[in-house]
């Protein structure tokens, strides 16, 4: 990871923390959050504007299986068909 530690990155996420980064000229915004005893991450592409309605992917699960959650994002092929450890070393994280 460009700009920052990877498992720092990680770690925020099961805390459902803010994310930004770049991977390949886009930019994408990464977010967790808890409701009515569920937790959930969601991914969105912010640049270039997609004019995609809704999230690029979200997943939700129970509060208490957020591991499962955050696993899922890490493990889906989400980048080019590749998953977030796949590029993990080409993304730049910044702070907006």
């Amino acid at each position: 990871m460009i700009n920052g530690n990877v498992n720092e990155f990680v770690d925020g996420l099961y805390y459902g923390d803010e994310r930004w980064f770049l991977f390949r000229n886009r930019k994408y915004f990464i977010q967790g959050w808890i409701e009515n005893n569920n937790f959930s991450l969601a991914l969105d592409q912010v640049e270039p504007d997609t004019k995609k309605a809704g999230y690029l992917w979200i997943y939700t699960n129970h509060k208490d299986k957020k591991d499962q959650v955050v696993e899922c994002f890490l493990t889906a092929n989400l980048f080019d068909g590749k998953t977030f450890w796949e590029i993990e070393n080409e993304i730049i994280w910044v702070d907006e």
